[in-house]
């Protein structure tokens, strides 16, 4: 195996992968400047110019309350798009990224990769048909759900709060939402280890360690140096969000070495931030 097609290579998954590429592989990474998912003729183009051996597949619409004011967008990108992505791999291996939100959030225990899926919003509705079009179209795939990415880039949880503590000094924060928070650079590496091998089926990777949206942007303060920013438990229902959120959508790594504590992923993260300006990322 030695070409790697990734796609939504600019996101903030795409980049840790783009960024950790291995020396040994040829990798094209596109994202919908140079490969808009959602055009047959786009994808097929692109996958028959390069002719990869594998497929990392990241692109997609996350912006969950936007998926839930636009459906259409999501169904196409989402779920066309990864159908388009699937035709277009022929026998090449495909590993396709999904979501926590695939899971209602009425349980109090980590979701292990056979529960039962059954989504509460449109994104999840749509990353869930994704899924299962990989199942039915993609002989050669493994689907991997993870949970409330963050990094030192894009657009993601410690990047918002950060930027809210220094620009409002006090933040709101959900205290109904519990998950699973993992580092975009400690999912690429163990995505990179997936690669390799020929294992197939459904993979959860998160980071160890359950925590709420409130308690996790407590964290962040503190560990930012911070700590004097006062922050507000709030509930879902007072934001009056448009998409619903699994009030529990932790993640059980099951079938897959696990990866450290996320608390060590993001001291890594705001470490990496170092100094600088956190508009910029």
């Amino acid at each position: 195996m030695n070409r790697i097609l990734i796609t939504g290579a600019k996101g903030m998954l795409g980049r840790a992968l783009m960024e950790q590429r291995p020396s040994q592989y040829d990798v094209l990474g596109v994202d919908v400047e140079e490969v808009d998912v959602t055009s047959v003729r786009d994808v097929r183009r692109c996958l028959a110019g390069f002719r990869p051996d594998a497929v990392i597949h990241c692109a997609a619409m996350t912006d969950v309350d936007g998926c839930e004011t636009d459906p259409d967008s999501a169904r196409r990108i989402n779920l066309e798009g990864t159908r388009n992505v699937v035709e277009g791999c022929g026998d090449a291996r495909l590993i396709h990224l999904s979501t926590d939100f695939v899971f209602d959030g009425r349980r109090t225990t980590p979701y292990a990769e056979d529960d039962l899926p059954a989504p509460i919003s449109v994104y999840g509705s749509t990353k869930l048909a994704a899924e299962d079009c990989v199942r039915e179209a993609a002989p050669d795939h493994a689907i991997v759900r993870t949970a409330w990415t963050f990094g030192p880039w894009g657009r993601n949880f410690v990047l918002s709060i950060l930027r809210a503590a220094r620009e409002q000094g006090r933040l709101q924060v959900v205290a109904d939402q519990v998950g699973s928070p993992t580092y975009a650079p400690d999912l690429a590496a163990a995505l990179w280890r997936l690669v390799a091998t020929d294992r197939r089926g459904v993979f959860h990777l998160v980071n160890s360690g359950v925590v709420s949206r409130y308690d996790f942007a407590r964290e962040i303060v503190i560990a930012a140096g911070m700590g004097d920013v006062p922050v507000e438990a709030v509930t879902s229902a007072e934001l009056n969000q448009p998409a619903m959120r699994p009030p529990y959508s932790a993640l059980a790594n099951t079938k897959l070495p696990a990866l450290r504590h996320y608390r060590e992923a993001l001291a890594d993260c705001l470490a990496r931030l170092g100094g600088s300006n956190v508009e910029a990322h």
